[in-house]
């Protein structure tokens, strides 16, 4: 006959207790993980989008050394490069190459416009883009529109940092 009393019963399983135990610190993980997750994916999409505009930028002094103007934000074609992307020929941004995450053209003509080359974020919600300006070739600057509803608050960051210190 089998002895079943609580003394030398074996436990098998776990305890109520113990499985919130592990469910708080895998929460907890999860709370800091994730943002800092999402922080690191957005600055590798902008620091794929600023070496894109460079090569637009420099591309863009070349078409003026050589035909004594800017490429206008619809000429991206006529720079010689090639950026990756799809070429818009519809909409409202024809002539520029769309991405997954940016809209790349050179800027330049236009009265008072003095940006050589921008990559504007997309989706549309998500309402910054990367520049580079004619007077300072050597900077990158970032702009976030304050009322952006989908503009999160890593890439706010983002954008502020690199506004200020022109590199991430």
């Amino acid at each position: 006959m089998r002895n079943t009393s609580a003394s030398t019963r074996v436990r098998s399983g776990f305890t109520l207790i113990e499985l919130l135990v592990v469910v708080l610190i895998i929460g907890i993980l999860t709370a800091i993980a994730v943002p800092q997750y999402q922080k690191i994916v957005e600055k590798a999409r902008m620091t794929e989008a600023i070496s894109i505009i460079r090569t637009i930028a420099n591309a863009s002094q070349v078409f003026y050394m050589t035909r004594g103007r800017y490429a206008d934000q619809d000429e991206l074609e006529l720079l010689d490069i090639d950026i990756p992307g799809e070429l818009m020929t519809s909409g409202n941004f024809i002539g520029r190459k769309k991405t997954a995450y940016f809209f790349y053209s050179p800027r330049g003509g236009g009265t008072g416009n003095s940006n050589l080359a921008v990559a504007q974020r997309i989706p549309y919600a998500q309402r910054y883009y990367i520049y580079i300006n004619r007077d300072d070739p050597g900077r990158i600057h970032c702009h976030f529109y304050q009322d952006s509803p989908g503009l999160k608050a890593v890439q706010r960051k983002l954008c502020q940092e690199l506004d200020a210190s022109g590199t991430l």
